[in-house]
């Protein structure tokens, strides 16, 4: 089955160009899929990391789950810009196929949210353990399988 983007995708894609949120750039489904490549050594890094510095692993999990998230925007042309960029890759993704798989990507913004409070604190530093890092993990494959299904689907927007 071909992944469209749903006419409510591409009602938020116009929207975020239009605000400067998002911009047009050359197609790269080539260079999405090295990020998907790279997003997995980061995973692998992360994990061997965690029992170390779990806030350091933790870091480069989110950076492979980001790189991930990117690739499906890469591969249609389209880059987030500015303040809240990472956030972007959320409402585009999520705009363009929940359902059905929003669950699976939802769970980025989550790490967004924990990666925003441990580099830049409110209140006190934020220490993440080997325990709460890997129970992410798991988190990042399924983004990383999904996103490895979608991209052979994606055309340029």
């Amino acid at each position: 089955m071909v992944e469209k983007m749903p006419d409510k995708g591409r009602v938020t894609v116009e929207k975020l160009l239009r605000d400067g949120r998002l911009q047009l750039v050359d197609a790269q489904p080539q260079r999405a899929i090295e990020l998907v490549v790279q997003a997995q050594k980061h995973v692998a890094s992360a994990t061997t990391l965690a029992s170390q510095d779990g806030t350091g692993a933790f870091q480069l999990l989110y950076d492979g789950a980001r790189k991930t998230m990117t690739a499906p925007l890469l591969a249609q042309g389209l880059r987030p810009t500015g303040e809240g960029a990472h956030a972007v890759l959320s409402e585009v993704l999520l705009a363009q196929f929940a359902p059905p798989h929003g669950e699976v990507l939802r769970k980025f913004d989550l790490m967004r949210r924990l990666r925003n409070n441990a580099e830049y604190p409110s209140g006190p530093l934020v220490e993440l353990s080997s325990h709460e890092v890997l129970s992410y993990v798991p988190h990042v494959k399924q983004i990383i399988t999904l996103v490895e299904k979608l991209l052979p689907q994606l055309k340029e927007f």
